[in-house]
């Protein structure tokens, strides 16, 4: 090459390399934010789960408190049904006009 001389062969190399780091700074600033795309995404992904971990627990509650309701109110219908059960198997009474009152108010509770 002895036409072209060396400070611009070298001038020419370092232009390339330059244009080279200019091209890969510019690939780490894309690539930095595609991770810290990732890294709020992998956030949102752990609150998400913290909260649906929540959710959980409170449903838990809700379903162990619906079975307490649900037992008591099983004992207490039994309790119900055992009564009604003695009063239908009992021997009649004879009528009188107190044992009517309190038959008649007893009716007019259950139908309210």
């Amino acid at each position: 090459m002895p036409g072209i001389p060396m400070a611009v062969i070298s001038l020419c190399i370092e232009g390339m390399l330059a244009l080279l780091l200019l091209i890969t700074i510019a690939y780490c600033m894309k690539l930095d934010g595609r991770l810290k795309a990732i890294r709020t995404g992998k956030d949102r992904m752990l609150e998400a789960a913290q909260e649906l971990a929540q959710s959980v627990v409170h449903a838990q509650a809700a379903v162990s408190a619906l079975r307490a309701s649900a037992d008591a109110a099983g004992r207490e219908l039994s309790i119900k049904i055992e009564e009604a059960k003695s009063v239908v198997a009992a021997p009649p009474r004879e009528a009188s006009p107190a044992r009517d009152a309190v038959d008649f108010s007893l009716r007019r509770r259950s139908v309210l």
